[in-house]
């Protein structure tokens, strides 16, 4: 009997006393009685599903709910369908993960992902509704404002700002006799351009709609110089730069000049997919000039001009003018895309300017 008794007495295990271990242990059952939910957005960037992923694993894991790798692998299968779907529709477009802890005895946590469409119409519509006047700063574009004044008379030398917003640079032109006509594709920034023209009772022609439209009649050998500033950096796809100028060549005279704006890729750097997509998603999209170059093909246009932006209106803006926004150096000299500590960004801003041959 004392050598079974001793036996026993062998195999006993000695309770848990050390206090920072008794610690951990209350947390980990205090874990799972954690009530929580949460709503995670993420822009619409299908290269970042990994990095986006791992924000929710994270996220999860301080939770108290890590996922194993199978539930992962499933995390990321959703999450990058959504990415797919709303990037097919817009590059503005949001997905959304909303989350909560099960309720105990369970330990898990549902999610259910989504993807909130947004359109460039929607957005500016926010912007008249949330953010202070001027939009796009108080001054018209100096680059077009030579420009026009290069090319004749104010009277002789009609215009179409095509992306006109609230008129920062139709008012201008108008102002200084140039007979004006401006496209706009928000229907909230039109009614800001009809009430300015009407109010200082100028004679300008204000269209709704989209240049790309082919729905949307043009006039032929109407303009002298049509402008497009700050609206090519929405465009997708070189095909879009192509059907801009299939709609425009028969309504620039000969001699006339295309002038528009458009982010290039510095000639040493070849963008990958996620620069790309990146730069679609913070409105500033991205193009090589050699892509330029095969957009032009075959219209009739010669390229006669390539200067930086930033430069150029820095340059000319009264210093009391500099920036015109507090976001416009930034995002024209590529940092809304590019989050750098150190040296510039592979791209910038450009004026394009083109003549009609």
């Amino acid at each position: 009997m004392a050598a079974s008794s001793s036996s026993n007495k062998s195999k006993q295990v000695l309770p848990e006393t050390r206090p920072i271990t008794l610690r951990e242990g209350v947390i980990r059952r205090t874990d799972r009685h954690i009530n929580a939910n949460g709503r995670i957005s993420f822009k619409c960037i299908p290269s970042l599903v990994d990095h986006y992923v791992s924000v929710l694993e994270t996220q999860f894991k301080i939770l108290g709910r890590p996922y194993a790798p199978t539930e992962v692998a499933q995390l990321r299968a959703n999450v990058l369908l959504k990415l797919e779907e709303g990037w097919k529709a817009s590059p503005y477009s949001r997905v959304v993960v909303e989350y909560k802890t099960d309720p105990p005895p369970n330990d898990g946590l549902s999610y259910v992902v989504t993807a909130r469409i947004y359109t460039l119409p929607e957005l500016y519509k926010e912007w008249v509704d949330t953010r202070t006047p001027p939009l796009f700063g108080a001054h018209p574009d100096c680059k077009v404002m030579h420009t026009a004044a290069s090319l004749g008379a104010p009277q002789d030398v009609p215009i179409l700002d095509i992306g006109a917003g609230t008129g920062r640079n139709t008012i201008p032109l108008a102002r200084a006799g140039h007979p004006a006509s401006a496209v706009e594709l928000s229907p909230a920034l039109v009614q800001i351009l009809k009430k300015t023209a009407e109010d200082e009772k100028l004679e300008v022609k204000v269209i709704e709609g989209d240049i790309l439209d082919d729905n949307l009649a043009i006039p032929e050998n109407a303009y002298k110089l049509v402008i497009l500033c700050e609206v090519v950096s929405h465009f997708r796809e070189v095909s879009e730069i192509r059907c801009l100028l299939r709609r425009l060549a028969p309504a620039i005279q000969p001699g006339g000049i295309l002038l528009f704006s458009c982010f290039f890729s510095h000639d040493s750097y070849t963008p990958d997919k996620l620069s790309r997509e990146a730069s679609r998603a913070f409105w500033a999209s991205l193009f090589t000039r050699k892509e330029l170059a095969e957009a032009i093909e075959g219209f009739p246009f010669e390229r006669i001009g390539d200067e930086s932006v930033h430069d150029y209106e820095k340059e000319h803006l009264p210093a009391s003018a500099w920036p015109p926004t507090g976001w416009f150096a930034g995002w024209a000299s590529g940092y809304d895309v590019y989050k750098l500590t150190s040296g510039r960004t592979p791209i910038e801003l450009r004026w394009v300017t083109l003549r009609r041959v």
